[in-house]
């Protein structure tokens, strides 16, 4: 079907470089995140699964996706191979027969060739899942033509709701978060950035790597430490989502702008639209009580009782259908318990964060001192700020918590904060102890879990305390300097 001349003029209007190839608009920022080069790197090869990538609100995605459009055009790509089409757009959306009727246009007036012939366009829909029975869309583009595309979203329903048996084995899933400690260093405050040795996965931590970044780090200059420290304070208070950073909102205003981001625009709109939700009143409890407990151990039965206390009579299945769709809007993390019992149970209780802890204070008004408060008040902000980096492609991430003899509930409970797992079994216990003095005592539970489960090496987050023992596998290594080694 023919497209409108509206929506022809929007098209041209979002891809400006058809017109002059040195022309991306808005003209995005220098500095490339990490997953938004591994994107590129991916989208370079000549065959590959359709990418996803899905985050919050604000964090980037778009910037993104013009971050590579323009460097496929330094590299050489024909600026009339690159396609950007935003479906939050409802212009675009509301076309007939919209992604078929904009390909077609596409291929007969901009790259004057059909999509079969000639190189491989590259194809970007921002806001995809807006558009009405995408995955169809997109299973009939994928299948008929030899495109390299990358799909946006704000939730994993990209990969859910209708996509996941249309788009079995056709998609690769990424997810973006807000920017996490080093980044915003590395993009707003380059010349802290690069005294830093380079960046490690969280993978490479099993094979050691964690050692020689932390000891490195260990070696910058007072003055370069204590620039660190004041900027990791405002990054506590204030989250790593990048309006915060760049200028772009009044220092008065933070807290009002990431409210209205999260509470109006996410939890108000993006989730009841791609979600059944019956009480909106309750899913707003629920992240209210999240963020009031991030870090806890919290059980779905108990949950639902706090809100029925509190006017919002629920039951345990659906609030743990909410906790999911928060989940899959990456405004929260859930921590199963480790090893996961074989027949899993939504009745266990998990360990829950915010996903970004600059939230949080908004929501809040503003966060304990990070280096005054009581360290018991700190502990589990400073979990939900290390929990950011502890993420990578095939690694499940849990939490411990057993008696000493599983059989004797008459024994001492050892409890480690994180457990990474590897997709061959292997895990990596993480303990975050935000304290000025570190004692034997507190390294009992890593210990046990470490003689228990074979771990190859232990990682003990600190306040300042940095040091590697050899003969027990225990690194202490300071917040600041966790933070920075991913």
């Amino acid at each position: 079907m023919a497209l409108s001349a509206e929506a022809i003029q929007v098209l041209r209007d979002l891809n400006p470089w058809w017109a002059d190839p040195k022309v991306v608009r808005p003209e995005p920022p220098p500095y490339r995140r990490p997953l938004v080069v591994e994107l590129l790197r991916r989208l370079q090869r000549p065959k590959g699964l359709i990418e996803v990538v899905r985050g919050p609100r604000q964090v980037g995605k778009t910037t993104g996706i013009q971050q590579i459009i323009q460097d496929l055009i330094r590299q050489g790509i024909p600026s009339s191979d690159l396609l950007f089409v935003r479906f939050d757009l409802e212009l675009l959306r509301e076309e007939p027969a919209a992604l078929r009727s904009i390909l077609s246009w596409y291929a007969k007036m901009v790259r004057r060739r059909p999509l079969e012939q000639g190189d491989r366009s590259f194809v970007f829909l921002d806001e995809i899942h807006k558009l009405r029975r995408w995955h169809e869309e997109i299973k009939h583009a994928g299948d008929t033509f030899p495109l390299r595309m990358l799909l946006t979203g704000s939730s994993s329903v990209l990969v859910a709701r209708g996509g996941r048996e249309s788009l079995a084995g056709r998609v690769f899933a990424t997810e973006l978060p807000a920017f996490s400690f080093r980044e915003v260093l590395e993009c707003w405050k380059p010349e802290l950035a690069a005294a830093l040795p380079p960046a490690i996965r969280l993978r490479d931590v099993f094979d050691g790597a964690l050692v020689d970044s932390d000891a490195k780090i260990q070696q910058l200059r007072p003055q370069q430490k204590l620039a660190i420290r004041r900027a990791l304070e405002k990054y506590y208070n204030r989250g790593g989502y990048p309006r915060l950073h760049r200028g772009e909102v009044e220092d008065d205003r933070w807290a009002d702008y990431l409210v209205q981001t999260v509470f109006e625009n996410v939890l108000g709109a993006d989730i009841p639209d791609l979600f059944p939700i019956e009480s909106p009143g309750l899913l707003r409890h629920l992240y209210l009580s999240i963020a009031r407990q991030t870090g806890q151990i919290l059980s779905q039965v108990k949950l639902a009782e706090a809100a029925t206390v509190a006017g919002l009579p629920t039951n345990q299945p659906t609030v743990g259908r909410y906790l999911h769709y928060l989940a899959d809007a990456l405004l929260i993390r859930e921590f199963r318990r480790y090893p996961l019992a074989k027949k899993a149970s939504a009745r266990v209780p998990a360990k829950i964060t915010v996903s970004d802890l600059g939230v949080r204070n908004a929501i809040f008004r503003g966060a304990p001192s990070l280096w005054e408060s009581d360290p018991a008040v700190l502990g589990p902000l400073v979990e939900t700020m290390a929990q950011g980096v502890i993420r990578d492609h095939n690694l499940q991430v849990h939490f411990y918590r057993d008696y000493e003899k599983p059989a004797d509930r008459r024994t001492r409970i050892h409890e480690v904060d994180f457990v990474a797992e590897r997709l061959d079994g292997a895990v990596l216990p993480v303990e975050v102890k935000f304290r000025k003095k570190i004692d034997a005592t507190d390294t009992v539970a890593i210990q046990h879990f470490r003689a228990k489960f074979h771990s190859p090496a232990c990682i003990f987050v600190t306040r300042e305390l940095s040091r590697w023992d050899p003969e027990r596998r225990v690194l202490y290594t300071p917040l600041q300097n966790f933070l920075l080694a991913f």
